[in-house]
């Protein structure tokens, strides 16, 4: 199993309403956290996952978070392991010791997939916060941990504007696309990433040829023709895809 990573994905809810902080994104998307660790309710500070939570190759697992933090909603969790009986450990013993402090773990959200470079295939992707994560080749054809955005997401969100643009059609020609503005900027802002230009063309092409098709129904005359439109999209300057994720720093010794 050298080399292999298995991933689990988790969903922490506190019962008493607190519950665990939110990820930080690291290398390849992942959640940036020490190595094996997980961060929980401030009632687990300075406790080990179980009384022998050391796993092969020294692999620690700690709960620990400050004192006097509430969340409003459930953390989604990611924790990678090297190999498959260390993952399936870890599996059986969180929510033993979760329950102690009054959290659990979702159990129809919680699985344990397979998840290696060595084995690079979409069939073997995991859905993380509206992304789906796979392993490919990037251009120098070295394996990469790639992103693209969830399909369900996608759809949803194709779907929320395309019943905006219905909606709000009615609206003066500079509002209306100014706020559509603020959509198609605010949905870049969060997919922007690396590896995810497809998919994002994709939503705005959909919006586009949405606001295209409605625009032309507001009358019994037709407003625009295509030529037109694309003359207006110009003029207003609609927001096109673009990636908005910050470039890792690399520091070398």
């Amino acid at each position: 199993m050298g080399g292999t990573v298995w991933i689990k994905q988790s969903r922490l809810v506190n019962a008493c309403g607190g519950i665990a902080g939110a990820p930080s994104t690291g290398s390849g998307g992942l959640p940036a956290m020490p190595r094996g660790s997980l961060r929980t309710g401030a009632c687990c500070i300075g406790r080990w996952l179980d009384n022998k939570s050391r796993m092969s190759g020294d692999v620690h697992v700690r709960i620990r978070e400050r004192v006097g933090v509430r969340f409003p909603r459930a953390t989604r969790r990611v924790c990678a392991f090297r190999y498959q009986e260390d993952a399936e450990r870890f599996y059986r013993v969180l929510p033993k010791r979760l329950e102690k402090f009054k959290l659990e773990v979702a159990p129809e959200k919680t699985r344990i997939p397979r998840f290696s470079r060595f084995h690079p295939s979409r069939k073997r992707r995991f859905t993380f916060l509206g992304f789906e994560f796979y392993w490919n080749k990037d251009r120098q054809g070295a394996p990469r941990v790639q992103r693209r955005t969830a399909r369900k997401r996608l759809q949803a969100a194709c779907h929320r504007i395309k019943e905006w643009i219905r909606t709000h059609r009615h609206l003066p020609g500079r509002e209306f696309f100014q706020r559509l503005n603020s959509r198609l900027q605010g949905h870049y802002n969060y997919y922007g990433v690396r590896g995810n230009a497809r998919s994002l063309y994709r939503f705005y092409q959909g919006a586009i040829a949405c606001a295209f098709k409605w625009l032309n129904r507001r009358s019994q005359r037709r407003s625009y023709s295509w030529a037109q439109f694309k003359r207006v999209l110009d003029l207003v300057h609609v927001a096109v895809p673009c990636i908005t994720e910050v470039p890792r720093r690399r520091v070398f010794a």
